[in-house]
C-alpha cells in the first residue's frame, strides 16, 4: 500500500523520526520546533505543506519531493481521506450559492490544456486513488456497473437494490460508479443492508416521489435525502464517480466517494479494485466499455487475480445483447477463466457465485498492483 499518509500534526509527532514513505499532506509546521535533519525521509513526499525557512531547501537537497501549495482553486489538490456526500453537497441547504460539487465541476470544465492544470488534475487523483488504496485494504469489494438512466421505479432498480443490499449482508463491500440509475441502487441497497428487510420497499417508495433526475434535480435529491435522515446508520459502500459527467448527480448513498478528474483513471480502477466480482446490469455504452476493460484485465491478468463476472438478467444479456456475454465467454475460453462467467437472475444467484468464485474468500484482500509482463 505504501508508506502513511500524514495529515495532522499530531500523526507526525507519532511518527517523528521515522518518516521513510510517508506522505505529509496539507500541514502548517512554521512553528514547529523539529530538527528535520534528523529525520529519516527516504522516499517521502511533502504536499502543500507550509514549512519553516530554509527546510524546504534541506529536503530537497535529500531527496525528498516538496511540491507547493496551490492556491485560489475550489478544493483541495491534495486530499488525505475519500470524499463524503455531505462534503459534496456543502453548501446547498439554505444556500442559493453552488455546492463544492458545483464550485469544482466549474473549475473543471473551465480548466486548460495547460501543463499547470494537468499537473493539479493529475495530483488530485493520484492521492484520491491512494486514498481508495487504504479504504481497500481488508475488504471485499464487489464492482456494480450499469445503466446511469434507470427510473427509481423500475423493477430493475429495485432488484439492483437487493442485490446490493444481499452483498454488504455477505460481507462484501460494493462499489459502483458513484452516479444515478444503478449504481445508486447498488449503494442504496447497502446503505439499507442493516435495516430490517422491509425498510427497503419503504424506502423505494419515498424515492418514487422523485424518479429521475433529469425532471426534477431538486426533488430527486430532496427525497433521497429523505431517507438517509429516515435510515441515517447506513451499511457501507463505495462511489466512484468522475467531473467528467459533471450534470451527473453523485449518489447519496455511498458512504465513501472517490471522485476524480480523469474518467479513464477512475473507470480502470473501479474495476481493479473490484477483486472479489463484478456485476453488470444492463446499460449503455459505458457499461459495454467497462465489460471489455474487465475481460482484457483478466485475460491479461494485467492484476494478480481473475475476478468473478456476473451479468445480471438473462433476458437481457441472453436474448436482447446477447452478443455481450458470448464475447466475454469466447475471450474467457481462450485464456482460461471460464468459470469465472456467469448470467444471473437473483441477487441470491449472485450472491453464491461471487461467494463460491471470490479470490479473496480467504480475507486476505490487498491493494491491487499491476503485475510485470514480459510480453503481452
Amino acid at each position: 500500500m505504501g508508506g502513511p499518509v500524514v495529515a495532522t500534526v499530531a500523526e507526525l509527532h507519532a511518527l517523528w523520526p521515522d518518516l521513510r514513505d510517508a506522505a505529509l499532506i496539507g500541514l502548517d509546521l512554521r512553528d514547529e520546533e523539529l530538527d528535520w535533519p534528523a529525520a529519516r525521509i527516504d522516499r517521502a513526499v511533502v504536499l502543500g505543506c507550509r514549512l519553516p525557512p530554509g527546510v524546504t531547501d534541506g529536503l530537497i537537497a535529500r531527496g525528498v519531493g516538496v511540491f507547493a501549495g496551490l492556491d485560489a482553486l475550489p478544493f483541495a489538490p491534495y486530499r488525505s481521506e475519500l470524499y463524503t456526500y455531505d462534503e459534496l453537497v456543502a453548501g446547498a441547504p439554505g444556500n442559493d450559492g453552488p455546492t463544492f460539487d458545483e464550485r469544482v465541476g466549474s473549475w473543471f470544465v473551465e480548466s486548460s490544456l495547460s501543463l499547470r492544470d494537468g499537473v493539479i488534475r493529475a495530483v488530485h487523483d493520484a492521492t484520491v486513488d491512494a486514498a481508495v488504496a487504504r479504504f481497500v485494504v481488508g475488504r471485499r469489494v464487489v464492482g456494480v456497473m450499469g445503466g446511469h438512466a434507470l427510473d427509481r421505479g423500475a423493477d430493475l432498480y429495485r432488484t439492483v437494490a437487493r442485490t446490493g443490499r444481499a452483498l454488504t449482508r455477505a460481507g462484501f463491500t460494493v462499489a459502483t460508479g458513484g452516479g444515478p440509475g444503478v449504481m445508486e441502487a447498488a449503494n442504496l441497497g447497502a446503505w439499507m443492508a442493516p435495516y430490517g428487510d422491509g425498510a427497503l420497499d419503504d424506502a423505494l417508495a419515498v424515492l418514487h416521489a422523485a424518479p429521475g433526475y433529469d425532471a426534477e434535480p431538486a426533488a430527486y435529491t430532496r427525497v433521497a435525502l429523505e431517507v438517509r435522515a429516515r435510515w441515517p446508520h447506513g451499511g457501507e459502500s463505495l462511489g466512484v464517480p468522475t467531473w467528467v459527467y459533471v450534470h451527473e448527480p453523485t449518489s447519496a448513498f455511498a458512504t465513501r466517494i472517490a471522485k476524480y478528474f480523469t474518467n479513464s483513471i477512475r473507470e480502470d480502477g473501479l474495476l481493479a479494485i473490484a477483486r472479489s466480482g463484478v456485476v453488470y446490469a444492463p446499460g449503455g455504452a459505458g457499461t459495454e466499455q467497462e465489460i471489455f476493460t474487465d475481460t482484457a484485465q483478466n485475460s491479461l491478468t494485467l492484476y494478480k487475480v481473475r475476478s468473478p463476472m456476473v451479468f445480471f438478467g438473462r433476458a437481457f444479456f441472453e436474448d436482447e445483447h446477447a452478443e455481450l456475454a458470448t464475447a466475454a465467454r469466447r475471450q474467457a475460453a481462450e485464456f482460461g477463466w471460464s468459470d469465472l462467467v456467469a448470467v444471473c437472475d437473483t441477487p441470491d444467484e449472485v450472491v453464491a457465485f461471487i461467494a463460491a468464485h471470490d479470490p479473496d474468500g480467504t480475507g486476505d484482500a490487498g491493494v491491487e498492483r499491476r503485475r510485470l509482463h514480459e510480453s503481452i
